[in-house]
């Protein structure tokens, strides 16, 4: 497979941290995150990555170049905010076969190859790396019905309490997924998944261990804590 790697947000909550670092080169033990992140892709065999870049998609490719972590990169840079979706419908001329579609601010455990396999297994068009949290008020939930398939994606919600599995940012997509991204700017998580649960076109991963993401100053320090050492 070859990766997607969206790593075109903002970062707006931890400017007040790294200025305008761009969030995926927020150096995490050392190391820019991105670069963390591409060393996992090539430890599971995942060597060609396209970055799909946005803001500061300068500094991105001034650090990365064309090859990081042995990880062979291509560059899809949006010059206007495209979203998830519109980024990667922006991305579809490197499209060459199934693709592994990784958020540019999250790392999970897991083997991404597994995600593909229940996905090309079970005839759906993409594969969702699911992970349970003992608490998913702050990320909404994934309901899967007993085959495995996604029923749907709820928002966040105050009122649940316990446990839920959530959506990784881990996804394994068959060519034909780009055929269901609109043109123009969208968002793969609110106008795409929804649409093709609905459909029973995606299969759920229920993923064992754990994952991070450093979208906010609280889940950066917790990501700092137990991957720097």
């Amino acid at each position: 497979m070859k990766a997607f790697v969206l790593a075109g947000g903002l970062g707006t909550r931890l400017r007040p941290r790294f200025g305008d670092t761009p969030k995926p080169l927020a150096p995490l033990g050392g190391q820019p995150f991105l670069v963390r992140q591409l060393g996992v892709l090539a430890a599971h065999g995942i060597t060609r990555a396209v970055i799909l870049a946005g803001h500061g998609a300068a500094a991105l490719q001034a650090e990365l170049g064309d090859a990081a972590s042995g990880v062979t990169l291509e560059w899809s840079v949006e010059h206007e905010p495209l979203g998830t979706g519109g980024a990667l419908k922006l991305a579809e001329r490197f499209v060459d076969g199934p693709a592994l579609v990784v958020n540019g601010d999250t790392l999970a455990d897991g083997d991404p190859w597994a995600v593909e396999r229940d996905r090309w297994e079970h005839g759906a068009i993409g594969g969702v790396a699911l992970y349970e949290v003992p608490d998913a008020r702050s990320r909404g939930r994934v309901e899967v019905n007993a085959e495995g398939g996604i029923a749907r994606f709820v928002e966040k919600d105050d009122a649940w309490t316990g446990p839920a599995w959530v959506n990784g940012g881990v996804y394994a997509l068959s060519s034909r997924f780009w055929q269901f991204l609109p043109a123009g700017a969208s968002s793969l998580e609110r106008d795409v998944l929804p649409g093709l649960a609905a459909r029973g076109l995606l299969y759920g991963r229920r993923c064992e261990g754990r994952f991070w993401d450093i979208g906010t100053p609280e889940d950066f320090e917790r990501a700092e804590r137990e991957l720097a050492r």
